[in-house]
């Protein structure tokens, strides 16, 4: 009789024991989002040979909402190229925007020297970077000449997924735009 109690109690402190470890989370810790960001390579400036072949560079960088029915929240920022391995400045994630069913929109030179306060001197590039819980297409277009265009070129910039807490300031500011 004494061995079967003394069987019970430690498989009753054990499983107590047990209990007592496992982690304990909040909901806040537990939810995760999938954060889509887009890194879109933009060239801003006039170079005369000395980083890449002389002319005048422009970017028109294209973001479109891919849904049909939701509407997207997004913030960007833009992360400065320095030339000789340099890095660059980041400029601060700008207030979240948001785009209607299919609406699109541009970012051009004049936007990314405004959102950085830099100016291309004499070329200005490096990455917009694109933040949304949703998926957008962003395609940035490509110009170069001299008087005036001589090449042209688009691409479509894969998203890239990053799991995050659903306590991250990026995903609380697109959930709760303020």
């Amino acid at each position: 009789m004494k061995k079967s109690t003394l069987v019970a109690s430690l498989l009753i402190t054990l499983t107590l024991l047990a209990l007592i470890s496992v982690p304990v989370h909040t909901d806040a810790q537990v939810r995760q989002i999938t954060l889509f960001m887009y890194a879109a390579k933009f060239v801003c400036g006039k170079d005369e040979g000395k980083i890449l072949s002389p002319g005048q560079y422009f970017t028109a960088v294209n973001v479109h909402n891919a849904s049909p029915v939701k509407e997207a929240n997004y913030i960007k920022r833009f992360a400065i190229a320095l030339p000789g391995e340099a890095p660059g400045p980041i400029s601060r994630l700008t207030r979240v925007a948001t785009l209607k069913p299919d609406q699109a929109m541009t970012i051009e030179c004049e936007n990314i020297i405004k959102h950085t306060g830099q100016t291309p001197s004499p070329l200005l590039e490096g990455f917009a970077l694109i933040y949304s819980l949703q998926e957008l297409d962003v395609v940035p277009v490509y110009t170069a000449g001299h008087s005036e265009v001589e090449a042209l070129h688009s691409e479509r910039v894969p998203a890239r997924r990053f799991v995050i807490p659903g306590t991250h300031a990026i995903a609380r500011e697109l959930r709760e735009p303020q």
